[in-house]
């Protein structure tokens, strides 16, 4: 905080980190990008010259830190640094840094208007190639992250944060952006069209408050009291913001404050659905204290959770 202007500074790059520009490669087909050369060269000829076909792959674990305005807090990824021996380019310019889908999805997560601008760029990649635009004319602005691999007994250690984010109040529609974002994430990170109908959704587990942002449709869904320890299990062709309006009672259990949701693909038929939920309903009563079945539940009230349904 800048005490003299009440202001907050902007992030400054780091000694040691290079900037990132925040682009489609980042979330969508590589996950994985090209070191710069002139930072390869920072690293010196000595550690360089060590690398070689045998020695050419290394494990990572990559240390990221969030936005500052999501609270800054750290979280640790798995990803690969390799050296790819490119023909025609220079060994230094060869190095490239690359991860799994999580972190793909951490970062569309803090960077949600970065995400779908990429998204959109990827949709209608050949309208825009047509029309010679790049990525970044869609939205009009480039957030970015900085970057930082040092060595230790030849062993990589990664460090990735913001260098630069557009602010919630500065993005045209943050809510929308968010909501696309956190909606289209697993669907589009990547995978065939086969993968993607076959792929089901789950979100966190989410307060009653918000049930009224649900507008997906065909749902099967978990209702939770964390206190009383019940849960119930359901299912709906309608969003849960129509199957649950607000301060409207349900019949069975009203008493939940909690709620997930799995968002089954959009070819799910009624009856693939009521046999999903018929499924869960008699794996749960196998598990938790009910009034369904006499039979002993594996768990009893103390470790498990009374299960709510009132019918099979």
């Amino acid at each position: 905080m800048d005490k003299r202007t009440n202001r907050v500074q902007p992030k400054r790059l780091q000694p040691g980190y290079f900037p990132l520009d925040i682009r489609k490669s980042i979330f969508i087909n590589d996950k994985k990008i090209t070191l710069p050369k002139y930072y390869v060269e920072s690293w010196g000829d000595k550690l360089i010259s060590k690398h070689d076909k045998d020695n050419s792959y290394w494990e990572v674990n990559i240390k990221y830190t969030c936005p500052r305005e999501l609270g800054e807090k750290e979280h640790n990824f798995p990803g690969y640094l390799f050296l790819s021996f490119i023909k025609d380019r220079s060994k230094a310019s060869s190095y490239r840094l690359g991860w799994d889908n999580e972190f793909a999805k951490q970062l569309a997560n803090d960077y949600p208007q970065s995400f779908v601008r990429s998204l959109e760029f990827h949709i209608g990649d050949e309208y825009y190639k047509k029309r010679r635009f790049t990525e970044f004319d869609i939205g009009g602005f480039k957030e970015q992250l900085q970057v930082s691999i040092s060595w230790n007994n030849n062993i990589p250690e990664v460090k990735i944060g913001e260098l630069f984010k557009v602010r919630k109040e500065s993005q045209l529609f943050p809510g929308i952006f968010k909501e696309l974002s956190s909606y289209l994430i697993t669907d589009y990170l990547l995978g065939s069209e086969e993968e993607v109908l076959r792929r089901i959704q789950t979100t966190k587990w989410k307060k009653r408050s918000e049930i009224s942002k649900e507008l997906n449709e065909n749902n099967i869904y978990l209702l939770l009291n964390r206190g009383s320890k019940e849960i119930y299990i359901g299912e709906t062709e309608k969003s849960m913001s129509n199957r649950y309006p607000h301060n409207e009672k349900h019949h069975t259990f009203d008493e939940w404050t909690e709620y997930t949701v799995i968002q089954l693909p959009p070819e799910t038929s009624k009856q693939t659905r009521k046999l999903i939920e018929r499924v869960l309903i008699s794996v749960a009563t196998k598990l938790f204290p009910n009034n369904l079945i006499k039979e002993k539940p594996v768990l009893d009230e103390l470790s498990g959770l009374k299960f709510k349904n009132r019918k099979l």
